[in-house]
């Protein structure tokens, strides 16, 4: 997905010519552990609230934000001021409740009487109409919810402060994620990772991208590599290599020959006695390999320079 097309996903919460509407819903975890998705009954004040503080972050953020880093997420480097398209094919089963969310079917009403706040997981606020929609998805945390029983709240009532009676749940101008035309958004790939099994997906996927590059037969010692995608960071390192880059498409002898040819990174791999596979002994050794596969070394024919091409920085490796 290109940023034009998130904004046009995006757009109807700007529109002048379509009613725009907000609907909340709750989604609520049962003590059996499973989930339940309840209507929030809003007011209009506080419906009218939510539309502005979200119209503004999303403009703020995807319309007016010229240097927004928008890429797929599987190939994503991340940085500050990014946002990801969710293009994995394992999508995340704690977030399988967008999958089944319909925000125009019937669902029952969050009741202070009989269903706990401090039960509520998340929060969905779809925007637009039933022609054009998205939904923000925000993560509930621990803070999120003010707890009457953890704190002595000073309610001013006329002149008057009282206690505070009741739990308050806070809602600020945040977004996590956002769910569009089956297509999921990440706008916080810490809450992510930290809390919707994110690390173990990019494992899993790293571990299947090992399996092809297996089918290369360019590396002595492969379960190397497998042990190191427990680390996630360089899991996400393997979750970036295109099965269609060019160097995927080399007979093991081109990347052979490449890399007895590379004055710098000849140094820092070791071969088998037959040298016809590389072996992986050490973590160095490992990171560099995964680079060669992603295509991310290459000469600048101005300078005559090593790049990696990720940074576009000259290459320094420095002797052990």
């Amino acid at each position: 997905m290109e940023i034009n097309e998130l904004r046009e996903l995006l757009s109807i919460i700007n529109s002048e010519n379509e009613p725009v509407g907000i609907r909340v819903h709750l989604v609520k975890k049962n003590e059996d552990d499973s989930e339940s998705t309840l209507l929030a009954d809003v007011s209009q004040e506080l419906s009218d609230d939510l539309k502005k503080i979200f119209k503004d972050t999303i403009n703020r953020k995807f319309f007016e934000n010229e240097e927004l880093n928008f890429s797929n997420i599987s190939t994503a480097l991340e940085t500050i001021n990014s946002a990801f398209f969710y293009d994995i094919d394992e999508f995340p089963d704690k977030l399988s409740v967008l999958q089944d969310f319909d925000t125009w079917e019937d669902y029952d009403e969050f009741s202070f009487s009989n269903d706990d706040l401090e039960s509520i997981k998340a929060i969905l606020i779809t925007v637009g109409n039933q022609g054009r929609y998205f939904t923000i998805f925000k993560h509930i945390y621990a803070v999120t919810i003010v707890r009457q029983d953890k704190m002595l709240g000073f309610v001013p009532i006329g002149n008057r402060f009282e206690k505070l009676n009741s739990n308050i749940l806070q809602i600020n101008n945040s977004i996590d994620f956002i769910y569009a035309a089956d297509s999921l958004i990440v706008n916080n790939i810490k809450t992510l990772s930290a809390a919707y099994g994110y690390k173990e997906i990019v494992k899993n996927q790293a571990r299947e991208k090992i399996q092809m590059i297996g089918d290369l037969d360019l590396i002595e010692n492969l379960d190397e590599l497998t042990q190191f995608v427990e680390n996630v960071k360089y899991a996400k390192r393997v979750l970036r290599i295109n099965p269609e880059s060019p160097v995927m498409q080399l007979a093991k002898t081109r990347i052979i020959e490449f890399v007895s040819g590379h004055t710098k990174l000849s140094r820092k791999i070791r071969f088998n006695g037959n040298g016809d596979k590389i072996v992986l002994d050490t973590d160095v050794s490992k990171v560099i390999t995964i680079g060669i596969l992603n295509d991310d070394y290459l000469k600048s024919n101005l300078t005559d320079l090593d790049y990696e091409s990720e940074k576009k920085a000259e290459i320094d490796i420095e002797d052990d």
